[in-house]
């Protein structure tokens, strides 16, 4: 293992704002009755639109009062709501962090595209995909955040939400559209569409939002340049997506850190990776941070659950745990 490297910025990984000005920091009185069971990973469902949806809650022992709770998005055409079993994806990371750090978190699923192989994904902001699904995920995650946050009497400024890949471009759509009722989000391996939907998806959200964004440059699968998502066949049905660096600078226009120097540090504790991993912090009012992972291919970083390098997906970055970046940016949101 190699020492990890600092360039300027040391420790701030371990170091939120409603969209009402007038929402109180603290969280109020839970229900005597926890809404889930505690101590253990329990499935649900959620009817919304006529449809039922399905979805994993994540409670640790003895949690009656969470600080927070995370929305964790899966990709599209993988494991589904398996990436919240332990050990199985580096998304299942999320539910170790939070029985260290006190709080709950939720998986939700999506349903099957419109393709041959019928896997889950989300219909995000993505005009020129042809195999998205007709789901209404937008107002499924919507009511789902406002149920779970209604459950434990927790304000809008402590609902975060994540998600890899598909799940990262999904999480993109619903803080475009929904900024109201997240605290703050973050992205891994999901750029912005080339030819966003009308609306929301287009003109951006209604405030700025506290985002992470990471990305690794040799993904090719979401490409860092830009290009046809996942081109299996080379149809580019599954639409267009903009760089990774157009997506990072779209996020400091939105949040009015176009002209922001971030800081720095390098983070490169692995021999088994392609490169280390780059942190860019632009400080504000509405924090943009931002990760580049020299040469790391599409799967989600982690130093704990691993992924097999192939051509399809390129290299795991192992310089650093996705799951415990994106709380420690969460944790620092927190009234």
């Amino acid at each position: 293992m190699k020492p990890i490297v600092s360039a300027l910025l040391l420790g701030t990984i371990l170091s939120a704002c409603s969209s009402a000005a007038t929402e109180p920091d603290a969280t109020r009185p839970t229900p005597s009755t926890p809404p889930y069971p505690v101590g253990q990973m329990t499935d649900q469902t959620l009817v919304v639109g006529g449809v039922t949806r399905q979805y994993r809650v994540h409670v640790p022992a003895g949690l009656t009062t969470p600080k927070a709770v995370v929305f964790v998005l899966h990709g599209g055409g993988g494991e589904g709501l398996d990436v919240a079993i332990l050990g199985r994806h580096p998304l299942s990371v999320f539910r170790t962090v939070a029985d260290r750090e006190g709080f709950v978190v939720v998986y939700p699923g999506g349903l099957p595209a419109n393709d041959a192989q019928r896997l889950p994904g989300w219909v995000d902001c993505r005009a020129d995909n042809t195999v998205e699904s007709n789901a209404d995920d937008i107002g499924f995650l919507a009511a789902l955040v406002e149920r779970v946050r209604g459950e434990y009497g927790l304000t809008t400024s402590r609902m975060f939400m994540s998600g890899g890949s598909n799940g990262a471009q999904m999480t993109h759509a619903f803080a475009f559209q929904r900024a109201d009722l997240v605290g703050a989000v973050a992205t891994g391996a999901g750029s912005l569409p080339v030819t966003p939907k009308p609306g929301r998806c287009t003109t951006g959200p209604t405030r700025p939002l506290p985002i992470l964004l990471l990305h690794g440059s040799g993904d090719p699968q979401m490409p860092w340049n830009g290009g046809c998502v996942a081109d299996i066949g080379g149809a580019c049905n599954r639409g267009r997506v903009i760089s990774a660096i157009a997506t990072r600078d779209r996020w400091l226009a939105i949040n009015g850190l176009a002209a922001a120097t971030p800081t720095t540090a390098v983070i490169d504790s692995s021999t088994a990776d392609t490169g280390p991993a780059n942190r860019f912090d632009y400080a504000g009012a509405t924090p943009v941070q931002w990760w580049r992972l020299d040469g790391a291919g599409h799967a989600v970083p982690s130093r704990t659950v691993f992924s097999a390098s192939n051509p399809a997906t390129g290299t795991q970055n192992r310089d650093v745990e996705f799951a415990e970046v994106v709380w420690a940016f969460f944790k620092a949101r927190l009234p």
